[in-house]
């Protein structure tokens, strides 16, 4: 589930309620702050630790604001299974070149990006859905078969909280930002949503699991995958 909190001094908050959370989580996002809650946390508790970290948010969307690239020619996701990138045209009209691994955006030459900001923001996003759900599920099934792993099924969604689950009947939920990483990493969240499938949790016998599909490399993927986030 999820809402928005409107505050006087961060703005507007994208509230969601996961089942799987243990605590408040905050982050910001190209779209905003937001905020994950575990199920049954108290509008008074949100509020109260809002208010306690007010600043240290504050400073959240003061980074994110200084890091944000703004769409425009200069634009690119450039990874070793997605190439995608804005284009000048001298039509009047902007329009898709798209093929699995692959996407042109091609824009009027004039383009006022500066006003059109949100509007590729969704189209892009809606590009790496596509090509999500033509690249993952394969791929995902291919590991399984390789590992010896089984699942129930897989859904590509647009979480912004986590690159990717497992439900205890085994349904496997992917971001769509995974096409943003490079393959290794994307592998790497993939085993760890098949390993998953073995342990319900991140206990040793996990880690010990994740280790031998990994060839040793668990920890050094995940402290790469550290360095990137869920959103453009």
């Amino acid at each position: 589930m999820q809402y928005l909190l409107k505050d006087s001094q961060l703005g507007t908050l994208r509230i969601s309620v996961n089942p799987r959370a243990r605590r408040i989580i905050m982050r910001a996002t190209a779209d905003g702050l937001r905020i994950t809650v575990p199920p049954g946390t108290s509008h008074t508790t949100l509020i109260d630790t809002l208010n306690a970290h007010t600043e240290e948010l504050k400073a959240m969307q003061q980074r994110q604001v200084n890091q944000k690239h703004p769409i425009d020619f200069n634009y690119q996701i450039h990874t070793d299974l997605l190439q995608l990138r804005l284009v000048p045209s001298n039509r009047a009209a902007f329009y898709l070149n798209r093929h699995i691994g692959q996407c042109e955006i091609v824009c009027p030459a004039t383009t006022d990006f500066a006003a059109r900001q949100s509007w590729l923001h969704d189209i892009i996003v809606e590009q790496l859905r596509i090509q999500a759900k033509a690249i993952l599920p394969p791929r995902l099934k291919a590991l399984a078969e390789k590992h010896g792993f089984q699942y129930e099924r897989v859904s590509i969604q647009s979480s912004q909280t986590r690159w990717g689950s497992c439900s205890g009947r085994n349904t496997i939920n992917l971001s769509l930002y995974l096409m943003t990483l490079p393959s290794r990493l994307i592998d790497y969240v993939l085993l760890h949503e098949l390993c998953h499938t073995v342990h319900h949790d991140h206990s040793p016998q996990f880690w010990a699991l994740m280790d031998r599909e990994t060839d040793g490399q668990a920890h050094t993927l995940r402290n790469e995958l550290k360095g990137h986030q869920t959103e453009i």
